[in-house]
């Protein structure tokens, strides 16, 4: 998810994006981090060569077949999209709408993976900007003229305008077309202008979600090849000089494996629930992500999967013998073992959060729990970025 305002860091301890939350865990009150003061020595090393090959499982075995599944998964809604034009049926709308939900799964299990293609062609904002822009969304919907929408380049400034293009697209845009309260719409609440819109956004979507795939294998729409190249077989080319390069960029905390843990936390949960905390009920609901299909929670707890992902080298829960947890459990066991555990206790906080966010904001013990432990796998990940990459 891109936002696209400011963020204050979270009174229990949620931090920044772009810093390291083991670094501000000190400074708030998380207790009990359990990776606070970590000592325990390291009871081996990691090799180039191990490195290398849990890069190249992480590439070729998560990023890679995670963005085919996206592909195939969003050209199915789009199918599903265009047959809305000549339907009468509410099973369409209802097919088209799981379609939307089964496509965020690997976009939600890719945001592990926000660096390269997704940000050098801005295809994060493009494709999941947050808050979508409702007003504008609704002015198009009467004009009719959604071209400059959808087909527009994405406005990173900081002082973006509400109606920036990328407000206008994207997942978010689909789904509000699509749901209302958690449910599919029924086909008479698509005029013909909303079907037309939708198919657009959709449309767009397919594009960038190929973007994406052949960004990372073909260094499609990249001035200096396939990700995967630079990656794998580090040569300067996007800013990588060597595999602990690599490894440093699957577990950054700015787009990487802890910059999402971070934004789970301080983002995705943290600002609706500061928003009602602060009597902003109505503010608190409009800014729950994916609050109109009620996907929120599956959406956090994906995210925290895309991590696993990276981490284990697999997308099925399995530790590829190749991989990051794989060469921690060589280097520091103890940590390893904690980081594991970390993860899981973090899936299993998110999904204590009462069903759905948007009606359980207020759940304050659930909240804060889930968020924190946001941070501790934060500092987990820090600490493990430390000893393969030597951040």
């Amino acid at each position: 998810m891109k936002t696209w305002k400011f963020l204050p860091i979270m009174a229990i301890g949620v931090c920044m994006a772009m810093t390291s939350c083991s670094e501000d865990s000190k400074k708030e009150d998380v207790s009990p981090n359990p990776f606070a003061g970590f000592n325990t020595p390291d009871s081996g090393t990691a090799t180039d060569d191990e490195l290398k090959a849990a890069v190249a499982t992480y590439v070729d075995d998560v990023v890679i077949p995670t963005y085919e599944d996206m592909y195939n998964k969003v050209t199915a809604l789009n199918t599903a999209v265009q047959k809305l034009s000549t339907s009468s049926s509410d099973n369409d709308v209802a097919n088209a709408a799981d379609a939307w939900v089964a496509a965020r799964k690997p976009w939600e299990k890719s945001e592990a993976f926000l660096y390269g293609p997704a940000d050098l062609n801005k295809l994060d904002p493009s494709l999941d900007s947050w808050p979508l822009d409702k007003g504008g969304i609704d002015a198009i919907l009467q004009s009719g003229n959604w071209e400059d929408a959808v087909g527009g380049d994405v406005n990173d400034d900081d002082d973006a305008p509400a109606d920036a293009p990328q407000n206008l697209r994207g997942f978010h845009t689909a789904e509000y077309l699509l749901f209302e309260d958690g449910e599919a719409k029924k086909i008479t609440d698509l005029d013909a202008n909303k079907i037309g819109y939708l198919k657009a956004v959709v449309g767009r979507m397919s594009k960038d979600t190929e973007l994406l795939l052949k960004g990372w294998t073909e260094g499609k729409n990249l001035e200096n090849g396939a990700y995967k190249d630079a990656m794998k077989a580090p040569n300067g080319t996007y800013s990588i000089s060597n595999i602990k390069q690599s490894v440093a960029m699957i577990l950054n905390s700015d787009n990487g494996a802890e910059g999402i843990a971070n934004e789970v936390g301080a983002t995705k949960i943290g600002d609706p629930v500061d928003k009602w905390n602060s009597g902003d009920k109505e503010g608190g609901v409009l800014a729950v992500e994916s609050w109109y299909s009620w996907n929120s929670l599956d959406d956090y707890t994906d995210n925290i999967y895309s991590i696993r992902n990276a981490y284990y080298g697999s997308l099925d829960g399995t530790v590829a013998s190749a991989s990051l947890c794989s060469i921690m459990k060589k280097v520091n066991p103890t940590l390893n073992d904690m980081v594991v555990k970390q993860i899981q206790e973090t899936i299993t906080a998110i999904n204590d959060i009462p069903h759905p966010f948007r009606n359980n904001l207020g759940a304050t013990t659930e909240v804060k729990n889930a968020q924190n432990q946001c941070v501790f796998l934060c500092s987990g990940l820090a600490l493990v970025r430390a000893k393969l990459a030597g951040e």
